[in-house]
């Protein structure tokens, strides 16, 4: 048997087991953009904002000075708020956050659930009046799954038929994600069928059975591929033949591309310890603060973006000052969500005790000190550093933080630290072995290297649009096995009868 003929007897065997495949995963995968596509839409896409002018502290300084108000917090932060800004107050990941009134220091009853109220409808669009439920949601599930990192957060659910569901994170003011009756739906089949999330408790069967299925499509596309260049081109009468053979052309690297890079990603999912991702610093002592705010003066008239009272050098308590941008940015659109955009322009320090200006204190080496506090490592281990404001393949739109500081790391994973200097928290942390994985995965499954070129919505037109094609085509290939599958029933039954014997003469 030559060459051409094995590769022809193993695309034909792998045939059904590789249709079973593509059908599961083509359908669900279409599945994934049209949940972008025909789900909910925000009413706003970026977080609010809050900008003050120095005047407008209030009585700030003396409510921070209160050392039982913001005693053993991991997080003090001015936030924006229904009326006007608030102070948040940070224990822990799973309390619920404290808030503060500027004027009158008092501290607001239920306030962080008034918060994710206020939240929802400012994303949604719709009035506060229209909820109609409010749980705190501590584990990720069907409808809130793990891709979107953050815990806990408020799942809100609005009055009407839709089931429109927003999942609010208070911390960041940020939108987890937004869901209704017929997202959840598609999530629902994406989960089931795409990730077989009916196997999560039998997690080694679940890695057998789908890295079988997806070795069967790349050995599929991979003798598909050989038969493609090493058949002669010559004119076909068989009109499926030739449909499926000029489809071959342009499907085997796709086919090549999605299910090697899934497996590569089921088995680091699977097979590799992840490293923690969000963690809140540590408790700062925030006792005798100074409570004049001279330090306003220097601000020459410029709007304050953020402030928030965190942890310096050797626990030094240091308010980081945010300065509004000169304009405000113009209102994102839903794309634009995925790239993120700057959220002031430039920032400074003060000591907290001493209320003087720290002229040669920033970000950088917050960041530094962030680093060594929360990941243990030393200044010579950073190989290198660098300020994130726009969210990409290294830094994901799933964080919801914006500006945050890569800090490298010189260690032999090849560690990257990204954390925050207004509020001192490790927002993500990746390896070299995730980076790589995460490549293969954005290049090969989810294309986005056409992104910068196409755009998020035209890419996504193409995938769908080669999912079809391969699902038409593996249809195709299907109609022909079952053809060949009847002419060698009938060749099979016609050997075994044999020739008519012939009459018997007298």
């Amino acid at each position: 048997m030559n060459l051409k003929k094995q590769w022809l007897d193993w695309h034909n065997k792998l045939g059904w087991w590789a249709l079973a495949g593509i059908l599961i995963w083509a359908t669900s995968g279409i599945s994934h953009p049209m949940m972008a596509w025909f789900g909910p839409s925000a009413a706003k896409f970026f977080p609010p904002s809050v900008s003050l002018e120095a005047s407008e502290l209030g009585k700030l300084p003396a409510l921070l000075a209160d050392g039982e108000k913001v005693s053993g917090a991991r997080v003090v932060k001015l936030v924006p708020s229904v009326g006007a800004p608030l102070l948040q107050v940070t224990h822990s990941e799973t309390e619920p956050r404290r808030y503060y009134d500027l004027d009158s220091g008092r501290e607001v009853l239920d306030g962080d659930l008034h918060q994710a109220r206020w939240l929802a409808a400012y994303y949604s669009g719709r009035p506060a009046d229209e909820i109609a439920d409010v749980q705190v949601q501590t584990q990720f599930d069907n409808t809130y799954p793990s891709v979107n990192r953050l815990l806990p957060v408020y799942r809100i659910r609005f009055e009407g038929d839709d089931g429109l569901t927003l999942f609010v994170h208070t911390e960041t003011a940020a939108l987890a994600s937004m869901t209704d009756s017929t997202k959840t739906l598609m999530q629902s089949v994406f989960r089931q069928l795409h990730t077989f999330a009916w196997l999560d408790d039998l997690e080694y069967g679940r890695l057998i059975l789908i890295g079988l299925l997806m070795l069967t499509l790349f050995a599929f596309a991979a003798t598909g591929l050989a038969l493609v260049f090493a058949l002669k081109h010559r004119k076909i009468k068989d009109g499926k033949r030739r449909y499926h053979r000029l489809l071959g052309y342009v499907l085997w690297l796709p086919l090549l591309g999605w299910s090697a890079s899934g497996f590569y990603h089921l088995l680091q999912s699977s097979l590799v310890e992840s490293v923690q991702g969000l963690r809140l610093g540590e408790a700062g002592e925030y006792r005798n603060l100074n409570t004049d705010f001279a330090w306003v003066n220097a601000l020459d008239g410029r709007a304050i973006n953020s402030l928030s009272l965190i942890r310096g050098a050797e626990g030094m308590p240091m308010y980081r000052v945010g300065l509004a941008p000169a304009q405000s940015a113009a209102p994102g659109n839903r794309n634009q969500r995925f790239d993120g955009r700057p959220s002031e322009a430039g920032s400074l320090f003060v000591d907290a005790r001493s209320g003087q200006l720290l002229t040669e204190f920033g970000d950088r080496e917050q960041a530094q000190l962030l680093a060594a506090r929360l990941a243990g490592i030393r200044p010579e281990d950073i190989a290198g550093m660098s300020l994130v404001t726009r969210y990409g393949p290294g830094y994901d739109f799933r964080n919801k933080r914006l500006p945050v500081w890569q800090v490298d790391v010189a260690n032999d994973d090849k560690t990257m630290l990204f954390v925050d200097p207004v509020t001192g928290v490790l927002v993500d942390q990746s390896r070299g072995v995730d980076r790589v994985e995460s490549l293969s995965f954005s290049l090969l499954h989810k294309w986005s290297h056409l992104t910068p070129f196409t755009g998020r919505q035209v890419r996504d037109y193409l995938i769908v649009a080669t999912l079809l094609v391969l699902i038409g085509s593996s249809v195709i290939g299907g109609v022909m096995l079952a053809g060949r599958r009847k002419k060698a029933v009938r060749k099979s039954r016609s050997a075994s009868t044999g020739p008519m014997p012939a009459p018997a003469t007298q």
